[in-house]
């Protein structure tokens, strides 16, 4: 485990959970910002003289890897994220607190466009980077038989659970197969993986970061956009004109043109919603029942991506 330095930290009477660190100061308090059966997020007060606050989180299962993609991906690419104070190899990891509201939480235009360019500039610096060193992030790397493989998973543990639904991820698997074939010839870049505005945060003096890389890997397909319109347009959390001009935006920023950008957000859907289809089947019934509820909207919107061209 890296630790911190000043080890000798006293705990004040909390409720706080067993599986923190070691931290730099005296723990006066925390607060339970999210609470899953795979994942936990506190935000644990400091007596410090460093700091304040840090964010101490413990991922289970698929979301035990995030301290890997910072070693792996965000550091080496340079990417702006909160940095990693502490980890212990075991999906415990405590990131400095950078402090203000997510983009879920204060939903404003000014906001989601500045997402928008995050990402588009976010994606052009680490192709360069992964372009000039085709070793960097080799395990994190993913390839059209690997997103083809998750596909196939998906449908057969949906079928176990839904047996009415045999069949009805067929043409969006093929849809996913051919675009991502087409695709192939595109740079790699980062896929931050869970590209929403809960893990949107701004910062003090202005600007947007992206938090929670559990999911990052490396790959050139679009689920970062095609998720952050898909949530912002369901929850209408900004005005539909301003919403609608982001793929522009996305497209003048990373220098492309809006046709391009329109047909690689179908790509990019159809492999961020096989892959939470994927989740849901696999892990989320069991670990969030809720899930099950949202089997129906994902191959809705699989079949419906699939019909695009």
């Amino acid at each position: 485990m890296t630790e911190l330095p000043g080890q000798n930290a006293v705990v004040i009477e909390t409720t706080l959970p067993g599986w923190l660190p070691e931290l730099d100061g005296t723990i006066v308090g925390g607060d339970l910002l999210r609470g899953w059966a795979l994942s936990e997020v506190w935000r644990i007060r400091l007596d410090g003289v460093t700091r304040k606050s840090v964010i101490a989180k413990r991922g289970i299962g698929e979301l035990a890897g995030e301290a890997r993609r910072y070693q792996e991906l965000v550091v080496p690419l340079g990417i702006a994220a909160p940095r990693v104070l502490a980890e212990d190899g075991s999906g415990v990891i405590v990131l400095e607190d950078l402090g203000g509201d997510n983009l879920e939480d204060r939903p404003t235009a000014e906001g989601y466009e500045q997402a928008v360019r995050v990402l588009a500039r976010m994606r052009a610096e680490s192709a360069l980077r992964l372009a000039a060193d085709p070793a960097l992030a080799v395990g994190l790397r993913r390839s059209t038989a690997d997103l083809v493989a998750s596909a196939a998973r998906a449908a057969t543990a949906m079928v176990a659970l839904r047996p009415d639904l045999a069949g009805a991820l067929d043409d969006p698997i093929r849809a996913m197969t051919r675009r991502l074939e087409q695709l192939s010839s595109e740079p790699a870049t980062i896929v931050h993986g869970d590209f929403q505005a809960k893990n949107l945060l701004h910062i003090p003096g202005g600007g947007i970061v992206a938090i929670d890389w559990s999911d990052a890997y490396v790959h050139p397909h679009l689920g970062d956009l095609y998720l952050l319109l898909r949530e912002g347009r369901k929850q209408g959390r900004i005005e539909g004109v301003r919403m609608d001009a982001l793929a522009e935006i996305f497209a003048h920023d990373a220098g492309t043109d809006l046709v391009t950008v329109a047909d690689q957000l179908v790509t990019g859907g159809l492999c961020w919603t096989m892959n939470a289809l994927r989740w849901v089947v696999e892990t989320g019934v069991h670990a969030v029942p809720v899930s099950r509820q949202w089997i129906d909207e994902l191959v809705t919107d699989l079949r419906e991506l699939a019909e695009r061209h």
